[in-house]
């Protein structure tokens, strides 16, 4: 029986023209396949960089709206704030959130659109407003989950109030407006006479924010003080 010879070890110069002529045979046998997966990887390029762009442009336009319309916001002119002026240097607000929804000025500019229709006491459309926001700016959520709870006491709905404004007051540690949202939340669990709750709210109130404002107030909620 003959002896297999040892396989000859081949040097890395002829591996790689071994690959590369490999490279070249597949290519001839399965060129229009490569020119279609190469137009393909080509498009989803160039629809990536076009998407990003166009959102580069989409946010610097809605921040240049928003700008505008803060003014009239600011001053009260809600109005105006929502519709826009009549000289027509500003849109409104309701034209940022129904052209720029997809950047963040145009989730703020839902925010303060349902705020605009609180103030009108348009309680549907501003409930609409606030659970559209899907922002990622932890004041325009808080604000939107407190304006949710704000709906919910003008339709007497105490027990979802207070749990909006209580996750209001949970978003961020650093939000301005805990310490206010921890005490209507208080409230509306008192006008439930859900004491148990009361008291565990008033003993973060008072732990978490002790210089605040608003523990004067809701001591008259707090039962282990009476």
């Amino acid at each position: 029986m003959a002896k297999l010879g040892k396989p000859v070890k081949k040097s890395p110069e002829e591996k790689v023209m071994d690959f590369y002529y490999q490279a070249v045979d597949y290519f001839e046998k399965n060129k229009n396949r490569v020119y279609t997966i190469l137009t393909v990887v080509v498009v989803i390029i160039a629809a990536i960089f076009l998407y990003f762009r166009n959102q580069s442009n989409q946010n610097e336009t809605a921040d240049l709206e928003l700008n505008k319309v803060k003014q009239f916001y600011i001053a009260g002119s809600y109005q105006q704030a929502m519709t826009g002026d009549s000289s027509g240097m500003s849109k409104g607000l309701q034209y940022i959130v129904d052209n720029y929804s997809s950047t963040e000025s145009g989730q703020a500019a839902k925010v303060m659109l349902a705020n605009c229709y609180m103030y009108f006491r348009d309680f549907d459309n501003a409930e609409k407003y606030y659970k559209d926001f899907s922002g990622k700016n932890e004041m325009y959520k808080s604000t939107a989950l407190a304006g949710l709870g704000a709906v919910a006491e003008a339709k007497n709905d105490f027990l979802s109030a207070a749990k909006y404004y209580e996750k209001a007051a949970n978003i961020s540690k650093t939000a301005t407006n805990n310490e206010e949202n921890l005490f209507y939340a208080i409230r509306d669990y008192s006008f439930l006479k859900d004491n148990d709750n009361v008291k565990r709210l008033v003993k973060i109130l008072k732990t978490d924010y002790p210089k605040s404002k608003f523990l004067q107030q809701v001591a008259r909620y707090d039962t282990n003080e009476n």
